[in-house]
């Protein structure tokens, strides 16, 4: 990271956002304020991406290692003063392990489980949650490699699939949303006659065929007057601004084939069986249900049914014109379908008590915590298995408009096909050289190892020195009476095997593959 700069000026900082220490903040009361600039962001020498800088507003104990949050974190900060780069994997200590910049724009969405191995999913495609709220473009799926290995979108709708919801079944089939328009009468809504509303569709594809299986829109069963956001705010009806009155934002296919979906805007989650039938309505204005104290949602986000009596989902309790609850909670919930009751076993809430207007998600972890990201508040948490709140991280002031759809803690082990990166710093030469390694994406490195050679042996290099990697780039230099032509690096393990070498790069710029018997000592990723 560039260090040097630390003494260039509040002033500076203030106006760039960009930071210059690599892993996060631990209580940084500058970084809330926004001394620290609107978005920071890290720097790196040489490595082309710009990551959020983190900040931990509630930290855990041994901040910033913070050794007790078990994996990564995946998200993708977006807004008008966020840094691009279409979705982050990040360390708990705040280094960055995996930029998904080379798709932008795009968003990455957490694993998705795909015949059998997680998959990094990432949706790519026009439009966001933040700017216009929905989208139309494709999804991806990455292997441990970080090959593509899956393309598919939504069929026969005049759009593609849209960002809010993406979920892989154990059919390797894809629940996606869709946001077509469709023409219809909306005078009695105090709409025009010849109006527009977003159609929004769940639909379910044979990814291997892109075979649509299963389509649901909500025209064909829910009645606009149901809708909370009126004609004006969540669009005009006209064709240029069509009236949004659901606003689906998550389907869940559950193991029985019926449908879970979430209606934003009729504050109300739906089970519909394969015929598009609904089965009950939970919540809104004709809920089947009645609710408990503290069990009722609005606005809300991020709905999953955990079994056959259990939900989680998101309360937002606000919209950007409406707000019901003080603050927005992650909700565990129990209901009971006969007696068509629904009660709260416990809620998380954010560090700050704050609304989210927009966005977020809940899920739940194998160990019975649970890990919130906050949406439209640059936040993510982690809770016990009671709601309580453990620790919280922000990637961004919460007063800009920052913020990531949903945000995942999973475990992933990765090793790219692409080869290491390498960078020789302009004022090396052949007997003092400074270079910069890392590997987008790897998650097994723990050191780098430098090695160079001469131009009457260019393949058969001599090792220079060894370091411990500590961040997402790693600072590698020599210094000696020999003169090296060329210099490469290696990616080793914790057991000191190697797991690639980048190309060999000379002092003026030349570069060519590694050597034929430069073999790959650690064993195989999935072996």
């Amino acid at each position: 990271m560039h260090s040097s700069l630390l003494i260039s000026g509040f002033s500076a900082l203030f106006f760039s956002g960009s930071a210059y220490a690599s892993v996060a903040y631990c209580s940084n009361q500058d970084y809330e304020t926004g001394a620290l600039g609107e978005s920071p962001y890290q720097t790196y020498n040489a490595a082309p991406y710009l990551p959020v800088q983190l900040n931990y507003a509630l930290p855990p104990d041994d901040c910033p290692s913070n050794s007790q949050v078990d994996g990564y974190f995946f998200f993708a900060p977006e807004g008008p003063v966020a840094m691009p780069g279409g979705g982050l994997i990040m360390n708990p200590n705040g280094t960055m392990i995996y930029s998904a910049a080379a798709f932008e724009p795009s968003f990455l969405r957490g694993l998705q489980s795909y015949k059998g191995s997680d998959h990094v999913a990432i949706w790519i495609g026009d439009g966001s949650p933040v700017t216009g709220g929905h989208g139309s473009g494709y999804n991806i799926l990455l292997d441990n490699t970080y090959t593509v290995v899956a393309n598919f979108t939504v069929a026969n709708l005049g759009v593609g699939a849209d960002i809010h919801e993406l979920q892989i079944t154990s059919n390797n089939t894809a629940v996606m949303t869709a946001y077509p328009t469709q023409a219809t009468n909306l005078s009695a809504y105090g709409g025009p006659a010849d109006g527009y509303v977003l159609n929004c569709a769940a639909q379910e594809v044979d990814i291997a065929t892109g075979k649509p299986l299963f389509t649901w829109q909500p025209l064909d069963h829910v009645d606009p007057s149901e809708c909370y956001a009126a004609i004006g705010e969540a669009g005009s009806g006209t064709s240029d601004d069509p009236w949004d009155y659901f606003h689906i934002n998550s389907i869940q296919k559950l193991d029985d084939g019926n449908f879970f979906i979430s209606s934003r805007h009729c504050h109300t989650l739906y089970l519909v069986n394969p015929a598009g039938n609904i089965l009950w309505k939970m919540g809104g204005m004709q809920s089947d249900f009645t609710f408990g104290q503290g069990a009722n949602f609005s606005w809300q986000h991020h709905a999953r049914m955990r079994d056959s009596n259990t939900i989680t989902v998101f309360n937002n309790g606000a919209s950007e014109y409406n707000q019901e609850f003080p603050y927005s909670q992650g909700l565990y919930l129990t209901f009971d379908e006969s007696a068509k009751t629904v009660s709260l076993i416990n809620a998380r809430s954010p560090f700050n008590r704050t609304v989210t207007t927009a966005q977020g998600s809940v899920q739940l972890l194998d160990n019975g915590d649970s890990f919130v990201g906050w949406g439209a508040m640059p936040y993510f948490s982690q809770h016990d298995s009671s709601g309580n709140i453990l620790w919280s991280a922000q990637f961004a002031p919460s007063e800009n408009e920052v913020s990531s759809y949903r945000v995942f803690l999973h475990d992933w082990v990765a090793r790219p096909k692409t080869s290491p990166s390498m960078s020789i710093a302009s004022s090396s030469n052949s007997t003092n050289a400074v270079v910069y390694a890392w590997w987008n994406g790897a998650t097994e490195v723990t050191a780098w190892k430098l090695m160079g050679s001469t131009l009457l042996t260019p393949l058969a290099p001599d090792t220079l020195s060894v370091v411990q990697k500590s961040d997402f780039e790693t600072t590698l230099t020599y210094t000696g009476k020999r003169q090296y032509t060329f210099f490469q690096v290696a990616a080793m393990n914790a057991k000191g095997q190697t797991l690639d070498y980048s190309s060999f790069s000379a002092l003026n710029g030349t570069t060519f593959a590694k050597a034929d018997n430069q073999t790959i000592t650690a064993a195989p990723l999935n072996s």
